[in-house]
């Protein structure tokens, strides 16, 4: 159905401060996002939603998303900022748990799962914590992987 946070899906250093150099290097960096091209037009699509409004949750944690035809399938990317991005998010803290989603405009359905699985996931502080925490990229995919299939499966069981 969708890329589940597996190779290629989380950069775990931006170093970027701002919000939207930041959704760039993310969808620069994640190899889950190929071609230069394709990439150019997931970050205009990102950002021109973003700058319509903000995507930050609070508690360090924004979740940027945009539609295009660019790509064929929802893919979620994570990029995490030790030093924090100045995201201007209401409850004032820099974002350090910087997720991007972008879907084609016929899987908007599955997109609406998507971003309701990652915030679920995201209210949980020691979830937040975990993600944080120093590790290889391919360790935290694993973590935030099984934790977003539980939270999918959770969403699609309450829903039959």
């Amino acid at each position: 159905m969708m890329h589940c946070f597996s190779g290629g899906t989380v950069v775990a250093r931006l170093a970027s401060r701002d919000k939207f150099e930041a959704i760039r290097e993310l969808i620069r960096e994640a190899p889950v996002f190929d071609g230069s091209e394709v990439r150019d037009k997931i970050a205009e699509a990102v950002i021109s939603r973003e700058k319509l409004l903000s995507t930050a949750l609070g508690r360090g944690v924004a979740v940027a998303h945009g539609t295009t035809d660019a790509v064929g399938e929802i893919i979620i990317a994570l990029g995490i900022s030790r030093a924090g991005i100045d995201y201007g998010a209401a409850d004032e803290q820099p974002v350090h748990l910087l997720f991007v989603i972008t879907n084609p405009p016929e899987k908007q359905a599955e997109y609406l799962l998507a971003l309701a699985a990652v915030t679920r996931l995201v209210r949980d502080e020691a979830f937040r914590e975990s993600l944080r925490r120093e590790a290889p990229s391919g360790e935290i995919e694993s973590r935030i992987c099984d934790a977003f299939s539980e939270s999918l499966k959770s969403y699609l069981t309450a829903s039959a």
